[in-house]
């Protein structure tokens, strides 16, 4: 007996760490005395945080709860209009938790971001069909063509696999975007975003591809047309009156450069920019190619026709990072895009992505995506103020995102923590932790040993607020991946209130058609389509037989006094 309590007592010491806390879990059972920090609970004379002033009182709760009944009390009166224009504000993996963290960013847990103070919320499912946890690409597919398909291709059904060309050039497995829908019944169509233009998100809006990888022809099969092609050239593309990003490397052929400088990647010599100049003015449009932020803010919408602008020759930079002086806002791209939009009268249809809240956060950026979140925020905002309360009556804005992403929200911070800082304290290793923290990535090596153990958050206060600081990934991994949870949906304007609930994520798709009256006949239709033309040659079609039925009165009637006299 002696002999094994002998053991005991080595093995457990032996499982006591330079920190004092054992890799056994009956180190839970050992005393050591320690002279590390301990957990701010553990002292005797801990005061309990307190919450601001008059959030004490119920009558705050009371009263705010009352205000906010009453504003869901008048949303509950729907819109049944058409909606003649839809935008679609698409954060590219901008998780549920993103948005609660932006909340925090911004200044205070209380706060709402522009769009989350829109009347109806609901909530959309994001797997692939051949993949729990999906990319940008099939996600899209799913909002813009009401249709889910493979992992990485780009407006094609499921049954073209990944990289397959031959089976991507068959029509019957070629989806058609809401874009498509809109051109056809005349109405303007517009493409925003601070990626690559040639991106997974915004390429499904006017291209078709095995794979989204096909930006140029560096890697393109034999037989298909690379996406940045169809941008100038495709059905879609070419009818296009707004496109605004960065990507301009897959514009221009190699040895050359771009009005910014930066080189292009083509390999079939095409310089697509002047391409679409050429195209444009052989059809007597007045277009426009813009490369940098003086140039876009200069453009008076009654005088263009069309709007091509490329201001990056990659994805255009985090604003946090950007030559604000060179590069446009998200918000500045959106309003330029909206006034020329908005000179048509039969619509617009606008698909605006913030999409460089993905990339930060693949690369456990946390500051930075919640950042690019705020610069989406801000794009709502003004377009909501653009619009004003009569521009609902008949436009529906939507914004969701494609995808979610793997940062959690953790520990229990007081209120009013920094959201960058760390907001808790760990008993087992005597160390403070983030409150933002991801699930894998590539900054596992900054917070890890390779022997194992954490390193002190205490040592990186002074880092904790720059835009390339790192948090802490559990699992080491390239790039950090995307997460399959469900993605906020929030909608206002026309038919705004069937985007409520919990629906697969091509729903979102059906429900644009549906408001917008665009779509195949065999779709379901309001009332209201019936009274609207619909069809790029509709309105003429009607209008002939229209003058035709009269004619015919016409002839009838005087056929019949000619009878009768």
């Amino acid at each position: 007996m002696a002999l094994i309590c002998v053991l005991l007592f080595a093995t457990l010491c032996a499982h006591v760490t330079m920190h004092g806390v054992s890799g056994s879990p009956l180190s839970a059972f050992v005393t050591v005395a320690r002279a590390e920090p301990t957990h701010p609970m553990d002292n005797p004379n801990w005061v309990p945080p307190t919450g601001p002033t008059r959030e004490k009182d119920p009558e705050y709760w009371q009263a705010t709860g009352q205000d906010r009944l009453r504003l869901q009390l008048e949303h509950s009166k729907q819109n049944l209009n058409v909606a003649k224009n839809v935008i679609i504000f698409l954060g590219d993996g901008l998780s549920i938790p993103t948005l609660a963290a932006t909340r925090m960013y911004m200044g205070g847990e209380e706060l709402e971001l522009s769009f989350e103070t829109f009347p109806y919320t609901g909530l959309a499912k994001t797997y692939c069909i051949n993949y729990q946890v999906s990319d940008s690409s099939c996600t899209a597919a799913a909002i813009l063509t009401g249709v889910k398909n493979n992992y990485g291709t780009i407006g094609v059904s499921g049954h073209v696999p990944l990289r397959n060309c031959p089976l991507s050039l068959q029509q019957s497995n070629r989806l058609t975007s809401i874009l498509k829908y809109a051109q056809e019944d005349g109405r303007s169509t517009g493409i925003v975003t601070n990626t690559r233009i040639t991106h997974a998100t915004p390429a499904v809006a006017y291209a078709v591809s095995g794979a989204r990888y096909w930006e140029d022809d560096t890697e393109l099969p034999p037989g298909c047309v690379d996406i940045a092609t169809q941008l100038i050239h495709g059905d879609i593309g070419t009818n296009l009156t707004v496109a605004l990003g960065g990507g301009s490397r897959h514009f221009y052929p190699t040895g050359t450069v771009d009005r910014n400088g930066a080189p292009g990647s083509r390999t079939d010599g095409r310089n697509l920019v002047d391409e679409w100049t050429e195209q444009m003015a052989a059809r007597e449009l007045r277009a426009q190619f813009v490369h940098d932020r003086a140039g876009l803010l200069a453009v008076q919408p009654k005088r263009v026709d069309r709007l091509f602008g490329l201001f990056s020759g990659n994805h255009m930079a985090y604003r946090l990072l950007a030559d604000q002086q060179r590069e446009p806002s998200l918000e500045e791209m959106t309003l330029k895009a909206l006034e020329i939009l908005q000179r048509n009268d039969r619509g617009y249809v606008l698909l605006v992505e913030g999409g460089r809240i993905d990339h930060a956060h693949h690369d456990n950026l946390a500051k930075l995506a919640l950042d690019e979140t705020v610069e989406l925020h801000r794009a709502v905002e003004r377009t909501v103020q653009q619009l004003g309360d009569a521009g609902f009556a008949d436009t529906l804005v939507l914004a969701t995102a494609d995808h979610s992403h793997t940062l959690t929200i953790g520990g229990y911070p007081v209120r009013g923590n920094d959201i960058l800082s760390t907001g808790d304290f760990a008993r087992f290793d005597r160390m403070p932790f983030f409150t933002l923290t991801y699930a894998n990535g590539p900054s596992y090596a900054d917070h890890f040993y390779e022997t194992g153990g954490r390193r002190n958050p205490d040592d990186m206060r002074d880092r904790y607020h720059d835009p390339d600081f790192t948090y802490p990934a559990a699992v080491p991994y390239e790039d950090e991946t995307h997460g399959g949870d469900d993605v906020a949906v929030f909608a206002k304007g026309p038919w705004s209130h069937i985007f409520s609930g919990l629906y697969e994520q091509h729903v979102i798709g059906h429900g644009l058609l549906y408001a917008t009256c665009l779509g195949p006949d065999t779709f379901h239709q309001s009332d209201a389509c019936r009274e609207r033309l619909r069809g790029g040659t509709a309105g003429p079609r009607r209008a002939l037989a229209h003058w035709l039925a009269m004619l015919m009165v016409i002839v009838y009637l005087r056929t019949r006094t000619f009878c009768c006299v």
